[in-house]
């Protein structure tokens, strides 16, 4: 339903930086995604309930805002789900961001796997926040990539989804899940809806949604987990 973009660097540089002429093309796509947008960078966010393309405040920060890297969501509310900026990604707890994409029904299945310590800071109504604090949970007892995986793989084992596309940023690691159900394609606007595709390059680490032009970058594909180190670049993809 939303679309996502990140990037890691090893330099502090903005979005207009790493992305190009191209971010331009990105935010366009919020003609369709228009309820509202967020950037998270260094346990930091920055969000606003109006379309990207319409947003001052994007205008401004996608130029100025500097950070070795940072998760930029434009959201499309799923059905249901109130719109307002509470429900708004990327979702920050600590250091660590998150953002999703998809439907997770019901919206509160990943409720269960929440730890006592994190139920209160759930604020807003979306699936999308109660899936972030889950897997803060898995991460608190199993690790980053494991906690990550494991919540994941609980979420499918239980609901019924569109995408558990996800990607989680910490100061050392850059996460993004590629899970999404090809066999109910409802939600999707074209054939690669929910595809993931990555740009590796020499000093920036690119990932992204479709939808934009990124059609030469190379796949994620479907039930696969991308961990990228932020100190080298380096990445390994495994299955879920």
């Amino acid at each position: 339903m939303c679309r996502l973009l990140a990037f890691t660097s090893l330099e502090r540089k903005s979005f207009y930086d790493v992305v190009g002429a191209d971010f331009e093309k990105f935010v366009a796509l919020s003609a369709e995604h228009k309820d509202g947008w967020g950037i998270g960078h260094d346990g930091e966010v920055i969000k606003d309930i109006n379309p990207a393309k319409e947003s001052s405040l994007l205008a401004e920060t996608g130029k100025s805002l500097e950070t070795a890297g940072a998760l930029f969501h434009l959201r499309l509310a799923s059905k249901g789900i109130t719109i307002n900026i509470d429900n708004n990604h990327p979702f920050t707890h600590g250091t660590t961001t998150f953002m999703h994409n998809g439907t997770i029904r019901p919206s509160d299945a990943a409720e269960q796997f929440i730890s006592e310590k994190y139920r209160a800071l759930v604020t807003g109504t979306t699936d999308s926040e109660k899936f972030f604090y889950a897997l803060l949970s898995q991460v608190d007892e199993l690790g980053l990539v494991e906690g990550v995986r494991t919540i994941v793989n609980q979420i499918r084992a239980i609901a019924d989804y569109s995408a558990l596309n996800i990607m989680v940023q910490t100061p050392d690691t850059l996460i993004a899940v590629c899970e999404f159900n090809d066999t109910n394609k409802s939600e999707w606007s074209g054939p690669d809806h929910y595809e993931l595709r990555f740009s590796p390059r020499e000093d920036d680490f690119l990932i992204a949604s479709t939808g934009w032009g990124n059609t030469d970058w190379q796949h994620l594909d479907n039930h696969q987990m991308l961990v990228v180190d932020r100190s080298t670049l380096k990445y390994l993809i495994s299955a879920l």
